[in-house]
């Protein structure tokens, strides 16, 4: 921890800095953002492999017709290693036929929780498992996008111009398997033309209904094995859309998925092979006794499945959240569980979070990983942790 005042001084020098051409700007620049201190301790191992220690700045500007917003954070890992970096940094063109947005960018599709089908142009940080807060999971990308409106339906176009794949966790971190090493030989695809990402996406928000129907030329996130010892990423085709509606007070949301020519490893290590896959989700959120709940069943579907392939023909997923509030709304209870089928296996996050007072927030829960081993949560069942968190908004 030699590292934390450091940390310390920078994240109050971004602070100043940025109020100060807030105060400059004359109302113009608005500036807020959150420090965090996270502790996890193992449940079965008796460690606490996690402490981390996060400031997230967001700075936004209007002009007449523009807009800037720059998130930049700062972020002390167990080690005492410092990162610094920029999740997003972006400008906002308002002009009479389309809204344009150029910059490094994380753009959010579809209507699942806790999965990605349709929401994909971003790449996921995945150096946590899935375990960070669902925003920070999401990575900026480098991008144009633009935006043009016609009544009730949004016509959404995206270029990115380079591939950024999803981060996986380092050497010596609790989440890093031995396969992993593999995976982090694949070289990304180069910088070019030929090689950019192209997504579409049309729109409807109605008064009872939002759809949305996407599709894109994109990589693969995660490489595949291409020939025995070499992994590489592959291109694909994706079509697919979302659609949510109200009855009563119940919300029922779909999305679906299919995935053309996508590359799948086998094994034993065998020259990789192409086929088509669909995913798709079922969900509804409701209201009981002042008790929010949602619960949703995702399943995945490979055509011409081989039983070589590492991946299974058929996967099944479900998740449960339930969330209460108390003490005038100052104490908040959530359980979300993902459930995995074929093996059996769990992964249940159980949180309670209290406001100090306004702008702090203190959260205590667990993340308790069950099951078969070789399924998604049963391979890290030591890595059960029960944490706390602190967080302190501006």
């Amino acid at each position: 921890m030699g590292n934390l005042p450091f940390i310390r001084k920078l994240m109050w020098g971004l602070c100043a800095a940025f109020i100060t051409l807030g105060n400059a700007a004359a109302g113009d620049i608005e500036l807020s953002g959150m420090l965090r201190s996270y502790g996890g301790a193992r449940l079965q191992e008796y460690d606490i492999p996690v402490t981390e220690q996060t400031v997230d700045i967001s700075l936004k500007g209007w002009g007449t017709a523009t807009q800037i917003y720059v998130n930049p954070y700062a972020y002390l890992d167990s080690n005492g290693v410092p990162e610094l970096g920029i999740r997003e940094a972006y400008i906002d063109l308002y002009l009479p036929f389309a809204d344009l947005r150029i910059g490094k960018q994380a753009i959010v599709w579809g209507t699942a929780e806790g999965v990605f089908i349709t929401d994909i142009v971003s790449p996921q940080d995945m150096r946590s498992f899935i375990l960070a807060d669902f925003r920070e999971i999401r990575m900026g990308i480098p991008a144009l996008k633009a935006d043009y409106y016609a009544g009730d339906f949004t016509i959404e176009a995206v270029w990115v111009p380079r591939f950024v794949p999803s981060a996986l966790p380092d050497p010596g971190s609790i989440w890093y398997k031995p396969e992993m090493n593999m995976l982090s030989t694949a070289a990304a695809p180069s910088d070019g033309l030929s090689n950019s990402e192209i997504f579409g996406n049309i729109s409807y928000f109605g008064s009872g209904l939002n759809a949305e129907i996407m599709a894109g030329y994109a990589w693969d996130d995660y490489p595949v094995q291409v020939s025995p010892g070499t992994f590489a990423y592959r291109r694909y085709t994706v079509a697919g859309g979302s659609l949510s509606t109200t009855l009563a007070s119940v919300v029922i949301r779909t999305e679906a998925a299919v995935y053309l020519n996508r590359g799948f490893t086998y094994t034993p290590p065998r020259p990789m092979d192409e086929h088509h896959q669909l995913q798709g989700l079922a969900g509804i959120d409701w209201n009981l006794w002042g008790i929010d709940m949602s619960a949703q069943y995702i399943a995945g579907y490979i055509f011409d499945h081989n039983d070589s392939m590492v991946e299974k023909e058929l996967t099944h997923t479900g998740t449960f959240r339930v969330r209460d509030s108390f003490l005038s709304e100052t104490l908040h209870v959530e359980m979300f569980v993902y459930l995995g089928a074929d093996p059996w296996d769990a992964l249940l996050r159980p949180s309670i979070t209290y406001a100090v007072e306004d702008s702090v927030e203190l959260e205590v829960g667990a993340e308790v990983f069950i099951g078969d081993e070789a399924g998604k949560f049963g391979r890290y069942s030591s890595n059960s942790l029960g944490f706390a968190s602190l967080r302190w908004y501006f």
